[in-house]
């Protein structure tokens, strides 16, 4: 089950950085990672608040840019650049990347409570 369509990304998430034509991919593989962390839980979740599909979408971009690479490989702006290399920055790593962005809009559902 993919939790969120391309147009959902486009108008009800305001996304732009995923292409039309990668996003059924990622779109399966992001909710692949939501039924894995949530235990299965979400299939049976009500949405009526657009959570899964705000996390789907959200984790879609995340597991993009872990595709790209990570983070800034270089950047210029004006006289000031930037340059990080895999390893040595204090961005996120990709399960980091992943967790906080699937964590913004579930965390207050209890579906990643791992209780009983």
């Amino acid at each position: 089950m993919v939790y969120a369509t391309y147009e959902f990304y486009q108008e009800g998430f305001g996304g732009d950085e995923i292409p039309q034509d990668s996003f059924s991919r990622l779109a399966k593989r992001a909710s692949e990672y939501i039924n894995m962390v949530t235990f299965e839980r979400a299939m049976a979740f009500s949405d009526d608040n657009d959570l899964l599909k705000k996390a789907c979408c959200a984790v879609a971009e995340a597991i993009k840019i872990n595709e790209e690479g990570g983070g800034v490989v270089a950047e210029s702006v004006g006289r000031i650049t930037k340059n990080y290399a895999a390893g040595v920055t204090n961005t996120p790593n990709e399960e980091e990347r992943l967790s906080i962005a699937v964590r913004r809009y579930l965390l207050a559902t209890g579906l990643l409570y791992l209780g009983v």
